[in-house]
């Protein structure tokens, strides 16, 4: 479910686009990724853990950096933010100071370099996927007025649709659109009766296999009913 602001901000041909582009990126893109990083977090925050349980400070008053496996996990999220100065200089009071050096350097090469760009690039797909997209902010303001229309009575939409509607004359009533159109506004009506005919052939395809496939289905009822 969108988020009020989002739902009604899609439909304006200024920042619909840019709205969506926001929604997927958080909903999707963005909770891949923090899926994918706390694996690694916690997998790397639970080694050090266990990596300064022999820490022992130059000095008396030095306290261990990770005391707890929670204190592990939230020194891991600073240390992919690049805030790790503290941490790496304490890995030499440890007694475990090569492995644990090996296990920062590829914390840092994973984290910080590839899930930061894989982050990138799938955030850019998505841009990429939506700009590609015409008419985008038409199929969102599209999709509010059907759930807007689901919420007003039948009979009520009867009422505004004989207000706006004009009769043709064959009896039925449809939407008169201006004359005067510009030729941006001529483009997107193209494009629009071309997704409706392309919709349409696809309809009537999908109902011609589905004829077809009950056809062959009934035939091969018959047969195998007509064996003795």
């Amino acid at each position: 479910v969108e988020p009020f602001p989002f739902f009604t901000s899609s439909g304006f041909k200024t920042v619909g686009p840019f709205v969506v582009m926001i929604y997927r990126m958080v909903m999707g893109d963005l909770l891949r990724f923090v899926a994918i990083y706390s694996v690694f977090v916690m997998g790397f925050s639970q080694a050090y853990y266990i990596a300064f349980l022999s820490y022992k400070g130059e000095e008396e008053g030095d306290e261990n950096p990770m005391p707890s496996p929670m204190e592990s996990i939230v020194a891991m999220f600073l240390m992919s933010l690049t805030n790790f100065g503290d941490y790496y200089a304490a890995l030499e009071d440890t007694a475990h100071e090569g492995c644990a050096k090996v296990l920062f350097v590829t914390y840092m090469v994973i984290v910080a370099v590839l899930l930061v760009n894989l982050l990138i690039a799938m955030m850019g797909n998505t841009y990429t996927k939506i700009a590609e997209t015409k008419n985008e902010w038409q199929r969102q303001w599209a999709r509010i007025v059907l759930v807007v229309e689901r919420g007003v009575p039948p009979a009520e939409r009867l009422k505004n649709l004989m207000n706006y509607s004009q009769p043709m004359s064959d009896g039925r009533r449809a939407l008169v659109l201006r004359l005067n159109m510009t030729e941006e506004d001529k483009e997107e009506m193209k494009e629009i009766l071309d997704m409706k005919r392309v919709h349409e052939r696809l309809s009537k395809k999908r109902v011609v296999e589905r004829e077809a496939r009950a056809e062959q289905r009934r035939l091969i009822a018959e047969k195998y009913a007509n064996v003795p």
